[in-house]
């Protein structure tokens, strides 16, 4: 399987289809690595005064400028590694729901065909420890 995740953000208001999906290239070889992923991009953006956690537009928006800020030593920003998808049921690659949310978005990895119980263990315990993880904890997408 491939490094690349795939983010889709909702909305609180309509949980059916994500508002943005978003592409980025490194992150999500398996469920606990999306998950430290996701954890880090939240840890960074809690220090914004700001979060305004509850605007699935703004996190994905964040997302993309996170992603696009990561290991750029010239200070500019760098948009070849992260990109803007359409919907689809499945992508080939791993995937995690964002569901923001006014308190704090929660985050839940997607179980597809190369997912092991034991990785979406871990991601569960990465995704509890950064305060973003599913109030009911599901294992199957």
């Amino acid at each position: 399987m491939s490094d690349k995740l795939v983010v889709e953000f909702y909305c609180p208001e309509d949980l059916t289809q994500p508002l943005a999906c978003v592409l980025a290239c490194h992150g999500g070889d398996n469920p606990s690595s999306a998950a430290t992923t996701l954890a880090d991009f939240f840890e960074t953006i809690s220090s914004i005064p700001e979060s305004r956690f509850g605007d699935a537009g703004l996190l994905a928006a964040r997302f993309i400028a996170w992603e696009g800020s990561k290991g750029t030593r010239s200070g500019k920003l760098d948009f070849i590694d992260v990109a803007l998808l359409p919907f689809e049921e499945r992508y080939g690659y791993q995937t995690v729901r964002v569901y923001a949310s006014n308190d704090r978005p929660y985050v839940h990895c997607v179980r597809d065909e190369w997912t092991s119980q034991q990785e979406l263990l871990e991601a569960a315990i990465i995704l509890r420890q950064a305060n973003v993880d599913p109030p009911a904890m599901t294992l199957n997408a």
